[in-house]
């Protein structure tokens, strides 16, 4: 079979995977991003190679050029279809192409700085500024009195990097809500309702300032919060803000188990201004009748008090009541009980949250099972076994609009120790950042990372990856929170039941992390112990400050101080990333840091050297 001369010429040696985005500034490179695929052509020298990549601008072409491969990893050998005589001189003749002298290096990804590539007398000065920028790649050698301790670090060893092959991933189950629709009853149906883009604090201020004596009956209460609205919504609001203000959440009975004989009738409610959900419900039912407003009590199940992933709420103790009303045409719920606050290492902490308020069907779901079906006011309905596997969405889920990009429902399960788990944050304008921890048997709450990536999700949001390593065979529970930029802790977001049928032997503690005043994700290193005497490399991608901060590397003594370099600066994403690689000379503790002031240095990340 003959064979065209050109397909031996550009027959590649084999194919190399992108493990991170290369830009650079000059004109013979080949630019790729992370994730293509490159076919190698030729080896330049043991640090460049020369490739070609698919052109996406035009169909059927190639692109050529030279690059680093240490920003590429082999992942598949092109094998020959033929022995020939031909084919083997092609490869010895790229094999054995003359190593070209050493060039000016390009910037990785440049701030609008353009390296400059004339000559001049000064080359020594300009190749070692560049080659700094580049990570990892073996630098010519130059005159320099500190040859030897170049090439003491040189032989050191080199810290492993961050492999993401050996968690445990999943892929993104469809999520059952999705395929439902809200029933509509209305033959000219305007558009879903959305409580949060209405004002009601004219109603919410009246309400709370209701005298003691308009609430000595339901219906002289009633017709108080009631009769000066004309609209029902306003109406519904009234009661809806007077109830959770005013009734508190009856503990002693709930822990007691003694709920179902406390008096919950709505007479009773309103004397003693006490109550479990029952009469949370009932209250809100009666004062509403008394309006004639359209408005019905509904039983059911929820992932409320005391509930963890996974569990089964089949029991009294999820027992739950809240109300149904129809709204113009679809029917909303409401739960005064949720509404008013929440238990906390057993008390009630009052706390108003209006999400309960007219609340969609569609968000109700996710926490809330009413016994009979037609109550859930969705085309198809959600099963029990569904239901279940829903993850348990807090309503703060809803706001930053999560979706969960690779998830496994409501139980994740791995014989590695590890997990990876990815989701989405879609609501751009809450620009606040994620942490989780794992409550794990028989031992404090686990360190868990969250990183926050450089790539968009499916929706254009921002993608965040949880890993989380498990120290033992067991079971426990994984907690995502949201933290608000400008301080705070918000509340739990997200519970996932975590299975591990390992042994704990990957088991490695994650690093610990301090409070900082802007968004900063950690790619390597992860681990809060690192070895003596090597070569680690530092990569960290800092997320919307301006101006950009600078991160450094140092020992506890700071007899060693290393500035990371940037390496890509993105402006679409709003990320740049440093990179450095340091060599931990010292044992004992290592902080990465910033400097916050002019030679004043704070703490990102503690690490042990030993």
């Amino acid at each position: 079979m003959s064979t065209n001369w050109e397909d031996l010429l550009w027959r590649p040696i084999h194919k190399a995977k992108a493990k991170m985005d290369y830009h650079s500034q000059h004109p013979m490179d080949l630019h790729f991003d992370a994730g293509e695929i490159i076919e190698v052509l030729g080896i330049e020298n043991e640090d460049w190679w020369n490739g070609s990549i698919q052109n996406t601008q035009k169909l059927g072409t190639f692109k050529f050029g030279s690059f680093p491969k240490i920003f590429v990893e082999v992942v598949e050998a092109v094998e020959s279809s033929f022995e020939s005589k031909n084919d083997y001189q092609q490869k010895k003749i790229i094999n054995s192409k003359p190593n070209l002298p050493p060039r000016k290096k390009p910037l990785v990804t440049s701030n609008n700085n353009k390296p400059s590539y004339d000559d001049d007398d000064n080359k020594t000065d300009v190749l070692n500024k560049l080659l700094n920028k580049i990570p990892e790649l073996t630098k010519p050698k130059l005159s320099s009195s500190n040859n030897s301790n170049s090439s003491r670090e040189n032989s050191l060893k080199i810290s492993a990097m961050f492999d993401l092959e050996t968690y445990e991933q999943f892929e993104s189950r469809p999520d059952p809500v999705s395929r439902c629709e809200p029933v509509v009853v209305a033959k000219d149906f305007e558009g879903f309702f959305d409580a949060s883009v209405v004002d009601f604090t004219i109603i919410d201020e009246y309400a709370r300032e209701t005298p003691i004596s308009e609430t000595e009956t339901i219906g002289k209460l009633s017709y108080y919060l009631t009769s000066v609205w004309d609209h029902p919504l306003y109406k519904l609001r009234a009661i809806f803000t007077w109830v959770t203000d005013n009734i508190s959440y009856d503990c002693e009975s709930f822990f007691s188990g003694q709920y179902r004989n406390a008096a919950n009738g709505a007479k009773d409610v309103l004397k003693k201004r006490s109550a479990v959900c029952a009469g949370y419900s009932e209250l809100f039912y009666e004062l509403s009748k008394a309006a004639r407003l359209d408005v019905w009590k509904i039983n059911g199940n929820a992932k409320g008090a005391g509930y963890t992933a996974g569990a089964d709420i089949s029991g009294s103790e999820y027992g739950h009541a809240w109300n149904g009303v129809l709204y113009e045409g679809e029917y909303l719920l409401i739960d005064s009980t949720w509404g008013a606050g929440h238990l906390h290492n057993g008390q009630f902490i009052k706390s108003f949250n209006p999400f309960y308020f007219m609340c969609s069907p569609m968000k109700m779901i996710y926490r809330h099972l009413p016994t009979d079906p037609k109550h859930q006011y969705l085309k198809p309905i959600i099963s029990s076994e569904e239901f279940l596997n829903l993850p348990c969405f807090r309503e703060l889920c809803f706001k930053n609009g999560i979706n969960l990009t690779r998830w496994s429902g409501h139980i994740a399960e791995t014989s590695k120790d590890k997990i990876s788990l990815e989701f989405e944050h879609t609501a751009l304008e809450e620009t606040g950042y994620y942490g989780a921890n794992l409550d794990w048997k028989g031992q404090s709450k686990l360190a868990v990372v969250v990183q926050r990536l450089t790539h968009p999700g499916p929706n254009g949001g921002i993608l965040y990856r949880i890993l989380c390593n498990i120290p033992s065979n067991g079971d426990g529970h994984l907690s995502v929170y949201y933290y608000p930029r400008g301080g705070g802790e918000g509340p739990q977001l997200i519970t996932q039941k975590i299975i591990n049928h390992g042994t704990g032997s990957n088991y490695k503690q994650f690093v610990n992390t301090y409070g900082i005043p802007f968004i900063v994700s950690i790619v390597n290193p992860l681990e809060a112990t690192l070895e003596h005497n090597t070569k680690v490399r530092f990569e960290i991608n800092v997320f919307g400050e301006h101006p950009t901060p600078k991160l450094l590397v140092f020992d506890q003594s700071f007899k060693k101080k290393q500035f990371l370099e940037i390496v890509d600066r993105n402006d679409e994403q709003d990320y740049v990333t440093f990179v450095g690689d340091v060599v931990l000379s010292y044992k004992g503790k290592w902080h990465l840091g910033y400097e916050s002031k002019d030679n004043y240095f704070s703490y990102i990340a503690e690490y042990d050297v030993d």
